[in-house]
């Protein structure tokens, strides 16, 4: 009797997951390493079960025919302020969240860090406060918040709002350790930040970026823990002779850092060189505000007025104030003006965010086990269909 009762439910989950699984088919797979010819990926649910050549492989019922055109990881967004018309500092509900993630799907983007620049202590509790209540935010792509501030020095503000910066203190680095499981990444500068109060951050699971610093080397070499740096070259100290400032420190001792690839924030010259001098330590960011995906020029800075002129987003008086470049765009920059491989430029756009965030094991490769977030592209790398945590979305490739 227990064992007809023990078949009976192992028949049931069998039938289950067959009615669950999806396969794509016909597809050229670039699972991060190597690219497979004409394979099918077989899903259940929000995972990748299989990848199988065409010829040996035994499709479920629902299929969709890829026809040929390349799949891969799906991006991973460190760095994303807003996109589709809004910004995650001015309107922090789960509606903007969605804009962005719909936004993000077309440029070939499922998973990503709403990032919150600075403000008031309010504006941070709110936003920890609406992640925590999703459902399953990483169903919707979100991978905890990246506060952006306001831990940061005034004299590397950029487009900060210079009265809201403020040093981090104890109390404040315990409340933001509470909810450590809302937040990936915070990005400070160490120079105005104690070792204690790092410690608190980092083990509590946080990852600690510098950005926005004025550090010299070895302010930053007495610091530990520090395991990211955000936007490379930008709002940082620069490489001098005989001060190597934080850019020096980062490719000296290259902990992950982020970067954009847009050639307004760094040109494509630098871009190179620190690919060069960082390999997979380096990965892409777009840092994009409201008119990224859009055809914006003129857009709400966390209240402030901005503009976009030749595709650089600015203040009035010139300021760069966040990008308005997506993912897939970033990805064709590496390839057409950096000058590396289609495979490196993807990489760096799924696999190597991943391991900054130390989430490889699950995201940032096409592997049995691994969650099924896939783009689907042309051979010119244009975005046709998307999958997200096993749901299907597709586009006109653009």
């Amino acid at each position: 009797m227990i064992a007809f009762i023990y078949n009976s439910q192992r028949q049931l989950l069998a039938d289950n997951n067959e009615r669950l699984m999806f396969a794509l088919t016909h597809v050229n797979v670039f699972d991060g390493h190597t690219t497979l010819l004409d394979q099918a990926i077989i899903i259940v649910q929000d995972t990748i079960t299989s990848i199988v050549s065409m010829k040996d492989a035994k499709l479920p019922a629902k299929t969709f025919n890829a026809n040929g055109l390349l799949a891969t990881a799906g991006f991973i967004d460190i760095q994303l302020n807003g996109c589709g018309g809004v910004l995650f500092n001015t309107d922090i509900r789960k509606e903007t969240l969605d804009v962005m993630n719909a936004t993000n799907l077309k440029s070939g983007t499922t998973q990503y860090l709403p990032t919150l620049i600075t403000s008031q202590a309010e504006s941070m509790k709110q936003a920890i406060d609406m992640v925590a209540d999703i459902n399953e935010p990483s169903k919707e792509g979100v991978l905890g918040l990246h506060l952006e501030g306001p831990f940061i020095n005034k004299a590397k503000k950029g487009a900060h709002q210079e009265h809201l910066i403020r040093e981090l203190d104890e109390i404040t680095a315990y409340y933001l350790a509470d909810n450590a499981d809302k937040i990936s990444v915070i990005t400070l500068a160490p120079e105005n930040t104690s070792q204690h109060v790092i410690d608190i951050l980092t083990q509590a699971g946080i990852t600690v970026s510098l950005g926005h610093t004025n550090s010299t080397y070895e302010e930053l070499a007495e610091k530990y823990g520090i395991t990211m740096a955000t936007h490379l070259y930008n709002a940082m100290t620069p490489l001098g002779s005989r001060e190597p400032g934080a850019v020096g420190y980062i490719f000296d001792k290259k902990p992950h850092a982020g970067i954009i690839v847009d050639g307004i924030h760094s040109s494509y010259a630098s871009v190179r060189i620190a690919h060069q001098l960082m390999g997979e330590k380096l990965f892409m960011v777009t840092d994009a505000v409201n008119p990224a995906g859009t055809d914006l020029t003129e857009y709400d800075m966390a209240g402030t007025t901005a503009y976009v002129t030749d595709g650089k987003c600015h203040y009035a008086d010139g300021t760069i104030a966040g990008a308005a470049i997506t993912m897939i765009e970033g990805v064709r920059n590496l390839i057409d003006q950096v000058g590396l491989t289609r495979d490196e430029a993807l990489r760096m756009a799924s696999l190597y965010p991943a391991k900054a965030l130390k989430l490889d094991h699950e995201y940032g490769q096409l592997k049995a086990g691994y969650k099924a977030n896939i783009t689907l592209l042309t051979d010119d790398n244009q975005v046709q269909h998307v999958i997200q945590m096993g749901k299907q979305h597709d586009f006109t490739a653009r």
